[in-house]
């Protein structure tokens, strides 16, 4: 009796691991992450730019290029030009509340996601915090090139960037 119920145990403990096995497979890599509405609005303040339809499209035709830049490295250069013309009716259009699920970087977001070459997870913090480096440098998208700074009354309100110090610190502490 205490071998069957032993073999009965092992076979469902089995059936389940398989079962989270497939699971984890292709379905489980395939979904990128969501670009919050106020995504490219939040990042804009945070560097000291209005968040303008003029500048929210911009950003936003920005971090799609650098999603596909991303992948340059990691997938075929044919697969790369087929993703970008698949993505390209995606592009314009962006409201000023941003980050829609039809929006430019959510397109190519979820297009590298599907071709699982590469970690799309980490791609818009990287991003972000690429862009907020570079805000007031001169140099960059967000080094003042391309924007309006916000009057001083309101960019004193935005939090600064994030610094180098602040990767070192713990997220619990």
């Amino acid at each position: 009796m205490g071998i069957v119920v032993t073999t009965v145990v092992l076979a469902g403990l089995a059936a389940v691991v398989l079962v989270l096995v497939l699971r984890s497979g292709p379905a489980m890599t395939s979904a990128a992450p969501r670009l919050s509405p106020g995504y490219a609005p939040t990042l804009l303040a945070r560097a000291g730019f209005p968040a303008t339809a003029h500048n929210v499209a911009i950003l936003h035709d920005h971090l799609g290029t650098v999603f596909l830049d991303a992948a340059r490295g990691v997938v075929p250069a044919d697969a790369l030009a087929a993703l970008g013309a698949r993505c390209a009716p995606a592009r314009g259009g962006v409201p000023v509340s941003g980050g829609s699920s039809r929006s430019w970087p959510q397109r190519v977001l979820d297009e590298l996601a599907a071709l699982g070459a590469l970690d799309v997870t980490a791609l818009p913090r990287r991003a972000q915090d690429a862009l907020l480096a570079s805000a007031g440098t001169g140099r960059g998208l967000l080094g003042g090139s391309v924007f309006t700074p916000l009057p001083a009354t309101v960019a004193a309100g935005v939090p600064a960037p994030r610094a180098a110090a602040d990767d070192a610190r713990r997220v619990g502490a």
